[in-house]
């Protein structure tokens, strides 16, 4: 508490020191002599299109690039929403068979959701590849392997659900880290 006091004096200084030194600056600025030349050169006219041109086409370029930014991000973050929304239907599904008396077919179908899952995955990876842009994918990918792993483990009578609905929520998380980093591309 006691630093935003000593703080504000010390800005209050500077604040009127600049004050201060550009009233000097202008003061002297206005007492000089002000002449104008009514008369207009080749150069001033080549120095002004040049100037406008070159801004002009900074501004579409700068402007092009950035809707391509934001589209490439988009469509990542819309992969990893659709991602997202596939690990949760695999989630609830575990959850529907954990509370009620599973059947073979209620583990088959985890099972191609998660293979669904994997599809969505590498069409991501493919994705950031063509638009080269650096997305983090190993934390994802770790997360889904141990997902995958639990969800398609047949070494029992059936995959360990509260591991499959663990591991889910792990995936869901790092989904939305890779999001944010994303965003902050």
């Amino acid at each position: 508490m006691g630093q935003g006091r000593t703080i504000r004096p010390f800005w209050l200084v500077v604040s009127i020191a600049v004050s201060f030194a550009l009233g000097f600056a202008l003061s002297r600025m206005l007492t000089d002599e002000f002449s104008f030349d009514n008369r207009i050169s080749l150069a001033d006219v080549t120095t002004i299109i040049a100037t406008s041109l070159v801004t002009v086409f900074a501004a579409w370029y700068l402007s092009k690039k950035l809707n391509e930014d934001r589209y490439a991000k988009e469509m990542h973050i819309e992969d990893l929403k659709k991602i997202e929304e596939s690990i949760s239907s695999v989630i609830d599904k575990a959850q529907q068979i954990q509370e009620t008396t599973g059947t073979q077919d209620d583990i088959t179908d985890i099972v191609t959701k998660v293979n669904h899952l994997h599809t969505l995955l590498q069409r991501l990876k493919r994705t950031s590849r063509i638009h080269n842009k650096d997305i983090e994918m190993n934390s994802v990918t770790n997360s889904f392997l141990c997902f995958y792993g639990c969800a398609t483990n047949f070494s029992d009578t059936s995959p360990n659900l509260s591991l499959v609905m663990s591991y889910g929520d792990d995936l869901i998380v790092e989904i939305r880290k890779t999001i944010s980093n994303i965003n902050k591309l």
